[in-house]
This record gives structure tokens, C-alpha cells and sequence, in this order.
């Protein structure tokens, strides 16, 4: 016996009580999990139709090829799914589970992977189900996200409370102090300095709060256009400045030729670019350039339409490990960094409905992009 024909099929007979087996091939293909048969060298030899559209690969392009090559990672280094190379080497004599990356952008599957043995014991072929756990995955990290943000909240307006009233006393004795001393005295001017920073402490500490806060958005008609041309406008003057640091920056706005107006917290969208162009010039080192592109197109689903900011630069980059952490608050690659301006970008383009989406390598530079509605999503 051939190693296809000791393969499990459906059941064929009709005693009473058993299904035909056209109502067991309706079945398999019914269940909205992915199912496939695996034969020992891997190769699939049956697959249903939920498994086809999940892995975004017609039937007749899986039945016959190895789990290798449906997944798309047969010429990708140590990528393999693990229970591929078990039932490639014959080790795998229990169910194996997995999380692996689908071979669309952003997909997460969930795999499960089990023996399949004849009348004997022995394992004949391997039964793989995998799940689609995209949207769970999504709905996960939204919902540590909003449980993040509540307690960085509450630890923001904690430390507001604990700072800000030790500041208000020693901004009123640096008053009562600088009043009892006339104008010429030199010691004045000492404590005019004490005064100004404790307003800049002040101002700090009231800047983390804003940040932490949902706060209050004003939507108005504006033109998108110019409010990203005046953040690249101050990023130009950022980028001068740095020239005395022996850098050389350009930064470059490319747009539609026709202005987009739309409803929009325009002094909030322009602090959001005005963050991302920091960032950008921040990474890099030496000579760069930061390119920012504003444009209107298709949104992901094809439903309607959106306009998004890009901005991108050739830094330093981010590493891949660190890629799900940047929006995380008080987490900064930047080692003078707060870690607040990303979280805050964030939560402006929610707030008008929208998401921020980020493509970085290390030593290639980054690309940050804003997407924006046209039609007014807000979730204040």
C-alpha cells in the first residue's frame, strides 16, 4: 500500500445513520476553520475552502504542495512553521499549536496540528486546522491599549498633583524674595532664573497631562494642505538650526495640486505632523532628508476615500522588536526622549477617526503615515 492510499478519506458507506459522502465533502467544506491533510513529507493532499481563502491561494495552487510553499516561506530562513519541520523530520506524535504570520500584511494565524494514525497506530498523515486571529488579535491590543492609556492617565494626574504643589510654593517664595530686593541687586536675577524654571517645570508637567487627558477637539472646515505645509515650514527652520550641529537636513512637501479641505482639528493635526517631523529630523545623523507627501486615495477595504500625511526620513530607523512599543507612553528610542510625542500623534488620528501606520528598518530610515477619513469617523 502507497503511502496516498493509506490516507483517511470520508466515509463511503450507507448504513443507517451514516452520512453520504457528499454530505460529508459538504460538510468539510462548510466549517469556517482552514482544514487540511498533510501527507508525511508535508505535502498537502486535501484542503477545504475556508483554508484556501485564508491562506489567499486558490485550491488548486495548495493540493500538492508542501506547507513550505502554501505559507510562502520555503525560501525564507528558519521562517518554516515549526510543525512543518516535525512532520517533515517524523517527530510529531501529538497535537502542536502555533502562532504564525499569514501571508497578508498584518495576518495572524493560529495553527493546531495533529496526527492522523491508521488502524495500527501508526501516524499515516497530519491534520492541520488554522484560525484567521487578525481581528482578535486587533480587538486585544485595542483593548491593553485603552487599559494602558487609563492608567497612564491616572498615573499622569497623580504625578501632576504630586509636583505641582511643591512648585506652586517655591514659585511663591521666588516672589516674595525677588519683591524685597530692588532692581539693581544681583541676587535678582538669581532668582528670576529659579522663577523661570519652575515655569518650565510647570509647563512640562501641564503638557503631560494635556497628553494624557482625552481632551476637547474643535472640528472646522480647513484645508489639510495648509496646515501640513506649516509644520513643514517649522520643520525647515528645525532643520537649519541643526546645521550648526554639523548636520544637513532637507525636508521637501509634495502634495496634490488641488487644496483638501476637510473637517478637522486643524491646530491638533498640525502638533501631530509637527511631532512626526521632529522625530524624523531627530534620527538622523549627518546628512538626510525627510520627504512629506500629502495625497487622497482609496482606503484599505475599498469603501471610501482618505488622505494620508506621510512623512518619511532616512535615519537611523527603528528595530523590529521595538516597532510594537514606540506608541507605548514613556518608551523613546531617543535617549532624550519622553516617549509622549507618539502616543499623542495617535491619539489625534483616532480622534478624527483615523489610524498611524509606521514602516522602519534600522539603518534605512523610517516612514510614518497619518490616515485621515473623508468621512468623519471620530472616536473622542
Amino acid at each position: 500500500m502507497n503511502e496516498e492510499s493509506s490516507l483517511p478519506v470520508f466515509p463511503t458507506s450507507q448504513r443507517d445513520g451514516d452520512a453520504s459522502p457528499l454530505a460529508w465533502e459538504t460538510l468539510f467544506d462548510a466549517i469556517e476553520d482552514g482544514i487540511c491533510v498533510q501527507s508525511l513529507d508535508s505535502r498537502v493532499v486535501r484542503a477545504n475552502s475556508s483554508f484556501a481563502a485564508i491562506i489567499g491561494t486558490p485550491l488548486e495552487q495548495i493540493i500538492g504542495r508542501t506547507c513550505a510553499e502554501v505559507f510562502g516561506c520555503v525560501n525564507e530562513a528558519g521562517a518554516i512553521p515549526q510543525f512543518c519541520a516535525r512532520s517533515v523530520s517524523g517527530e510529531t506524535g501529538y497535537t502542536a499549536y502555533e502562532e504564525i504570520s499569514g501571508k497578508q500584511p498584518g495576518q495572524r494565524l493560529c495553527s493546531r496540528v495533529s496526527p492522523i494514525r491508521d488502524e495500527s497506530g501508526k501516524i499515516v498523515a497530519y491534520l492541520m486546522v488554522v484560525r484567521d486571529t487578525t481581528e482578535t488579535v486587533a480587538r486585544e491590543r485595542e483593548v491593553n491599549r485603552r487599559q494602558h492609556a487609563a492608567r497612564f492617565g491616572e498615573l499622569a494626574a497623580s504625578l501632576a498633583h504630586e509636583i505641582k504643589n511643591p512648585l506652586a510654593g517655591i514659585q511663591g517664595a521666588a516672589d516674595i524674595l525677588i519683591q524685597r530686593r530692588n532692581p539693581n541687586d544681583p541676587e535678582r536675577e538669581l532668582l528670576e532664573g529659579v522663577r523661570g524654571e519652575v515655569r518650565r517645570i510647570d509647563a512640562i508637567v501641564q503638557s503631560m497631562l494635556d497628553r494624557a487627558q482625552p481632551g476637547t477637539f474643535n472640528f472646522q472646515p480647513a484645508s489639510v494642505s495648509a496646515v501640513v505645509q506649516r509644520a513643514v515650514k517649522l520643520a525647515g527652520h528645525q532643520a537649519e538650526a541643526a546645521t550648526t550641529r554639523g548636520h544637513r537636513i532637507q525636508v521637501e512637501f509634495i502634495a496634490d495640486s488641488s487644496p483638501i479641505v476637510m473637517n478637522i482639528d486643524a491646530a491638533q493635526i498640525e502638533d501631530a505632523v509637527q511631532g512626526l517631523l521632529n522625530n524624523a529630523i531627530e534620527a538622523i545623523d549627518g546628512h538626510g532628508s525627510v520627504i512629506v507627501r500629502l495625497g487622497e486615495c482609496d482606503n484599505e477595504d475599498g469603501t471610501g476615500r482618505e488622505v494620508a500625511i506621510e512623512v518619511k526620513d532616512n535615519g537611523r530607523g527603528i528595530r523590529e522588536e521595538d516597532l510594537s512599543r514606540i506608541f507605548s507612553p514613556f518608551f523613546s528610542t531617543n535617549p532624550n526622549g519622553a516617549g509622549l510625542g507618539l502616543p499623542a500623534v495617535r491619539r489625534v488620528a483616532r480622534a478624527h477617526g483615523g489610524r498611524v501606520e509606521v514602516v522602519s528598518a534600522p539603518e534605512i530610515g523610517s516612514t510614518f503615515t497619518i490616515r485621515l477619513p473623508r468621512e468623519s469617523r471620530r472616536q473622542l
